[in-house]
């Protein structure tokens, strides 16, 4: 199937040899919009204003989210909002979307390197799910590799397809060679990080809990969590946020690499729980929060209280 012209393309061939593929600047189309930076956000000053203290998030299609939730549903717009309300600056908290549908974990770290330090980010939050050790199937990048058996791809789907959604999802990216590409993706954001701000690693759980009672996918969870305690990434793992709200429990979910609306304020949720224990934000901006007895009247209570776990629609 013919690719249409270059000009109509929400993803575009990058110059750049190592990012592969990126946004288009300025394109619009499907709800969608591109920034003159060629970032998945409304337009924003590449130089930082005085008094703003960025956040800058580099993702895949979690956090770019092309085709998938409106924009303001997903957890970095969600986030956005939740910190509008509880800091009143200064200075002002401003979210950065840096993520682009399809990207692995090299691509996140080229493009932190030469785009997203341009934007003098003073916090870094890299999200993983489980398929970023290669980039995605894309007309421009060579993913994962497939089992070399096309009689077993063919078995496995139609007698197992629940596995073989699974295996095309996630499995199939942890080769060795897939393995190395995650050592090597947080080592550089570990390298970023002794040389310029701080960089949190959230990452996101594959939405099914078999793969993680039946066929092992916790190894997952633990090869990033080993990796980034070992070159001294902090790291926000999902997993038991989505678990304990029911979210990994539908039987045959549209999407087990994506969650909807209620999961991705639940990711912000827990994010903002995160940002702030681990001291990443600047206190001075915070809000004071107003506690709230059970005797006071329903029209004097407080709004800010600790947001509560959503389960899903």
């Amino acid at each position: 199937r013919a690719l249409p012209p270059v000009a109509q393309r929400c993803v575009v061939p990058s110059d750049d040899p190592e990012l592969i593929f990126e946004l288009n600047p300025g394109w619009s189309g499907d709800g969608f919009t591109v920034n003159r930076y060629g970032m998945a956000d409304e337009e924003v000053a590449l130089e930082k204003p005085e008094g703003v203290f960025r956040i800058a998030f580099v993702g895949d299609s979690l956090t770019c989210n092309f085709r998938l939730c409106p924009r303001p549903q997903i957890y970095v717009e969600v986030l956005q909002r939740m910190l509008d309300e509880r800091y009143a600056g200064p200075p002002r908290i401003e979210c950065l979307n840096f993520g682009v549908n399809g990207y692995g974990i090299l691509q996140e770290l080229r493009l932190a390197r030469t785009r997203v330090l341009r934007f003098a980010p003073d916090l870094i939050v890299l999200q993983l799910c489980l398929n970023d050790p290669y980039p995605s199937d894309t007309p421009y990048a060579r993913a994962a590799p497939l089992h070399p058996l096309r009689l077993r791809n063919f078995l496995l789907r139609v007698t197992r397809n629940e596995r073989y959604i699974g295996y095309m999802f996630v499995e199939r990216f942890w080769d060795d060679e897939g393995e190395a590409r995650m050592r090597r993706g947080l080592e550089g954001f570990a390298e970023l990080a002794r040389s310029g701000p701080p960089v949190l690693v959230v990452l996101f759980p594959y939405f099914r809990r078999e793969p993680y009672e039946a066929w092992g996918y916790g190894r997952y969870h633990e090869f990033v969590a080993g990796t980034a305690a070992r070159v001294g990434l902090p790291l926000v793992d999902l997993y038991d946020a989505f678990a304990s709200a029911g979210f990994l429990d539908e039987r045959r979910p549209e999407d087990p690499l994506h969650p909807g609306a209620d999961g991705h304020r639940l990711a912000a949720e827990v994010l903002l729980q995160e940002l702030r224990s681990r001291g990443l934000l600047p206190a001075s901006a915070e809000r004071p929060v107003r506690f709230v007895t059970a005797r006071q009247p329903e029209s004097t209570r407080g709004s800010r209280g600790k947001p509560a776990a959503r389960a899903p629609a």
